[in-house]
């Protein structure tokens, strides 16, 4: 499993599997998002088995599946929602952990996060998101 620091509260990731959840409560994270639509790929387990797996360990465990390539402004909101509500620090996954970048971007030029910082954050997880520029300066005004 693979962990990428956007900010100290939110980290994004690939995919993960049932027995990785007992590695990320163990990391200090206390909320999970997964973005990956169910069945998307033939090896992905299904959201519920691992939301309940992390109910065992006592982690929240939110599901909000998004195309890639298609966030919406009303996922955005969502994904908002979901973290002022959420106990940090937080962890999102998709397949690769790009959308989950590209959610937590576009929610952060919401909050006034300037988009040079967005950017640098993404980068530093190994995520380019250059053709999201127009977009986050958009929503930074």
């Amino acid at each position: 499993m693979s962990m990428k620091k956007l900010s100290d509260q939110f980290y994004v990731g690939p995919q993960i599997e049932i027995d990785d959840i007992e590695d990320i409560q163990i990391s200090g994270i206390k909320s999970v998002i997964c973005l990956r639509p169910d069945g998307e790929g033939p090896d992905q387990p299904a959201f519920d088995t691992l939301k309940t797996q992390a109910a065992t360990l006592e982690l929240a465990a939110h599901y909000l599946p998004i195309i890639p390539g298609q966030i919406s402004e009303e996922q955005i909101a969502e994904f908002a929602d979901m973290v002022s509500k959420s106990t940090g620090p937080i962890f999102a996954y998709c397949r690769s952990g790009m959308r989950a970048t590209a959610l937590w971007a576009l929610h952060q030029a919401q909050t006034g996060q300037s988009v040079d910082e967005i950017l640098a954050a993404a980068k530093s997880a190994g995520h380019d998101l250059t053709a999201l520029i127009p977009r986050l300066s958009a929503a930074a005004l």
